[in-house]
């Protein structure tokens, strides 16, 4: 009898911890190809999701989170094996292997940002960000909050080609455009990075790239003091990502 009642509190207590306290993740592959979403967490805080994993066309994942939770999702795509070692043309993150072990993509990367709060009572904080530039087109939606913003770069890199600006272009060795830079990227200058004598809202102000890269994303963070497309969400709400949300990159 002792020991049911161990087995009962015990499962009790981590359906209080996981279950009343937690955050659903979905995340779906709408792409025609299978990528290989990765995950990586804010700083001092444990992986609480896998790092990363393929994803067929069409396949769906889901995750329980327990709150709160800091992190970014990405996905990777034009992977392969040589030999041993995991590789992608696009979003790497040079981890060798499917996991990508708490490393960061390789920018260009289309972001999607989380502050997941610890309660109900308190706001998320979600984005996709293309601070450092995009590969494939993602959305963020809240589910069952028709009240919370959906944040997403809806871009088709095949028609709009990083905005004719040929210099942000990231092409593979069939010349076919997989990627685009944001200024500071490519340029690595502080006015276009937001840093040196430029590390302030008051002196660093949109460029002629992150306003290309606006025009083409409308509802992403394209310079590090973009924060008017910061989107918040509160009321434990779920989350639904849709990489190529239309059905094609």
């Amino acid at each position: 009898m002792k020991a049911n009642y161990f087995s009962i509190v015990v499962i009790f207590s981590l359906f209080f911890i996981y279950g009343c306290n937690a955050t659903k993740l979905l995340i779906k592959n709408n792409c025609p190809h299978k990528i290989w979403p990765a995950t990586q967490s804010g700083s001092g805080e444990g992986a609480a999701i896998p790092t990363g994993f393929r994803l067929a066309s069409r396949g769906t994942k889901k995750f329980t989170i327990p709150n709160p939770w800091s992190g970014r999702i990405w996905a990777r795509h034009l992977c392969s094996y040589s030999g041993q070692n995991f590789t992608c043309l696009s979003g790497d993150c040079r981890s060798g292997s499917i996991e990508c072990n708490g490393a960061g993509g390789t920018p260009p990367a289309t972001l999607v940002q989380f502050t997941i709060a610890n309660t109900s009572d308190e706001k998320d904080f979600y984005s996709v960000s293309i601070v450092d530039g995009f590969n494939l087109p993602v959305s963020v939606t809240p589910i069952n909050r028709p009240d919370c913003g959906i944040a997403d770069c809806l871009v088709n890199l095949k028609d709009a080609h990083c905005g004719n600006q040929v210099e942000l272009e990231v092409r593979d060795q069939n010349e076919t455009v997989i990627g685009c830079k944001s200024g500071c990227l490519a340029f690595n200058r502080d006015d276009l990075c937001c840093t040196g004598a430029y590390n302030s809202p008051q002196t660093c102000k949109p460029s002629i790239y992150s306003l290309t890269l606006k025009k083409l994303c409308d509802k992403a963070i394209t310079y590090p003091y973009d924060d008017e497309t910061l989107f918040t969400c509160s009321g434990g709400a779920n989350y639904k990502i849709t990489f190529c949300p239309w059905g094609q990159e």
